[in-house]
């Protein structure tokens, strides 16, 4: 019997560089997910938002899903890490056909359709058993795993991060180049850089991004960057040259005057409370539905 048959779900304790985390992917099981060490920003279906390590979120089958660790938030070796629990509709079906004291639970779990992220209490409950887990046989674990059910669906406590959005071509493409800005804005980016990310040559990208949002990329990442600037300027623990440089900006008279454009005053005048033009008002920086 392959090794495959011989598992009712996987369990992985990954340790690995932040770059070499899995893309954007979907798949027939469920998963659960918790970040040990590790930050960054999390795609969840239609919802884009940052994530912390600690994190424990829960996510149903087919929903789209990556995480992108910024690579300066590891452990003493350089790595991330994280614990992943999957399985699919069939393990819980034999469960529920082989134990009824679960089937109510598990068809309370199986009428969760939106990814969520669990509480601290839930949260709590759950770390506690994964990381027994690590330390148990694989027979061990299917007792864990129950547990794990109960406690996944049990109502209350969690809040939705990302919901199954059947989406067109044009929306797939666009949510892919929101998702690399959103990941690299700190980091030189080329028109190349991100036209190679999403399977199209440069002049094919330009055509398309300018069709689709009426603003040239170059504009549209400047604004993305303006914005993160304007939250740290609003914390004031930085020097304007400090979130410059912070928010991928490599000049800081250019990125002044791109500021000023964009809000109508200087980085200084913002820091300091002086109210922006109507430009401020704009929306800067998000393609489509926000988190």
């Amino acid at each position: 019997m392959p090794q495959s048959e011989r598992r009712s779900f996987t369990f992985e304790n990954v340790h690995l560089a932040p770059d070499e985390q899995i893309g954007l992917h979907q798949q027939s099981t469920w998963e659960l997910s918790y970040v040990i060490v590790g930050s960054g920003m999390r795609l969840i279906g239609d919802m884009t938002e940052p994530f912390l390590g600690g994190e424990v979120v829960m996510i149903p089958p087919e929903i789209p899903h990556c995480w992108y660790f910024e690579g300066d938030d590891t452990d003493a070796q350089g790595r991330i890490a994280n614990i992943t629990v999957t399985f699919d509709n069939d393990f819980l079906d034999r469960c529920s056909g082989t134990f009824p004291e679960l089937c109510e639970h598990i068809d309370k779990l199986k009428k969760k359709h939106d990814a969520v992220k669990f509480d601290k209490g839930k949260s709590e409950a759950i770390i506690v058993l994964l990381e027994e887990m690590c330390n148990q046989s694989e027979a061990e674990r299917v007792a864990s795993m129950i547990k794990l059910i109960l406690i996944m669906a049990d109502s209350g406590s969690e809040h939705v991060v990302g919901k199954y959005q059947r989406i067109d071509k044009e929306t797939k493409r666009m949510n892919q180049i929101q998702t690399y800005v959103i990941c690299n804005a700190k980091r030189d980016i080329t028109l190349d850089d991100v036209a190679r990310y999403v399977g199209m040559n440069r002049a094919s990208f330009c055509i398309f991004f300018k069709k689709a949002t009426g603003k040239t990329f170059v504009t549209y990442l400047n604004e993305y960057r303006i914005g993160l600037a304007c939250q740290l300027l609003r914390q004031k623990r930085m020097t304007v040259s400090e979130i410059c440089y912070n928010v991928g900006f490599n000049n800081v008279p250019y990125f002044n005057r791109t500021f000023k454009r964009h809000k109508g005053v200087s980085p200084c005048e913002y820091k300091q409370g002086g109210k922006a033009d109507a430009n401020a008002k704009k929306n800067t920086g998000i393609i489509g539905k926000s988190p």
